[in-house]
């Protein structure tokens, strides 16, 4: 995820269209309707209640490889910026005690080995020509603010002010990739959560149906009727949860943003962006073609 927890073009473009709350709201139940619509075709196929979440757990996955790798590359910068002599003054002390300022014995060309270190490892992850594709100048602004970068870029001498400056600037894109981290392990326990909803709430279909609903006595109907009808109200009090969570945004790094980007971000390469809710639908389309079929069977005993 870039430093600035930006995006890119695509997905400005997608999310501009959702403008204010109620585009967002109408964006997503014209979701949920393709959804049901889909569902409802797909019944009697081979049924994965959480095929969109296991997807969405593999995307996260892969995102947090990616910033713990990004992670690994600004510590190992920042080391090398830290061997790296500053040229400039700098104090001595001389026989007596007697503090005086004298040329530092630096390194005219450090500036140059600040950009090299910075090739060899920030823009030398594997995913940086996927995710990134920046110049130098360019990912420096990004990550470092155009302050920093400009200093890097246009120097040739690495001045102390400048190697602090740097330093620092790495080691905070280390902890906001930390609070990234964090948010990221917070939608992954969100998401085993959901799973673990939606494969109960399946069981309990595969469970109260059966071919021969007929040859059931009244009473037995009766009562797996009403345990679908249980099952159809936890799974809509979870889904309830993901559209609150939704609607409440995310907090991602420092930042709260609004849930349809983030979600279009991390889910860019799947076929739902709200994976909980699209795979909660199909399982709610399978329980009301499970709920069909005992109400026919109990109208037939009637």
């Amino acid at each position: 995820m870039p430093a600035s927890y930006g995006f890119s073009p695509d997905i400005k473009q997608e999310v501009a269209a959702c403008s204010g709350a109620f585009g967002c709201a109408e964006a997503v139940a014209g979701s949920l309707i393709a959804l049901v619509l889909w569902a409802g075709l797909s019944t009697g196929l081979l049924f994965a209640p959480r095929a969109n979440v296991r997807a969405a757990k593999e995307a996260i996955r892969t995102e947090y490889e990616a910033i713990t790798a990004e992670q690994d590359a600004l510590s190992s910068f920042a080391s090398r910026v830290e061997e790296l002599s500053p040229t400039g003054p700098t104090s001595t002390v001389e026989g007596g005690g007697v503090g005086v300022v004298g040329a530092a014995k630096g390194q005219s060309g450090g500036m140059a080995q600040v950009r090299e270190a910075y090739r060899e490892t920030v823009m030398d992850v594997e995913h940086y020509e996927r995710d990134y594709g920046e110049s130098l100048p360019v990912n420096l602004a990004n990550e470092f603010g155009d302050g920093v970068a400009g200093a890097v870029v246009a120097n040739d001498a690495l001045s102390p002010q400048v190697k602090r400056a740097v330093i620092a600037s790495a080691e905070e894109g280390y902890a906001r990739r930390d609070r990234y981290l964090d948010t990221l392990d917070s939608e992954r326990q969100r998401l085993d959560r959901a799973g673990d909803a939606l494969d109960d709430a399946a069981a309990q279909c595969a469970e109260l149906d059966g071919d021969r609903l007929r040859r059931r006595s009244f009473g037995d109907l009766q009562a797996r009727f009403e345990r679908l009808d249980e099952t159809r109200e936890s799974l809509e009090t979870t889904l309830a949860r993901r559209q609150e969570q939704i609607q409440e945004g995310v907090t991602f790094g420092w930042q709260r943003q609004d849930s349809e980007s983030v979600y279009r971000y991390l889910y860019r390469d799947l076929d739902a962006t709200y994976p909980v809710l699209a795979d909660g639908t199909r399982v709610l389309a399978r329980i009301d073609d499970v709920e069909s079929r005992i109400t026919t069977a109990l109208t037939a005993q009637a």
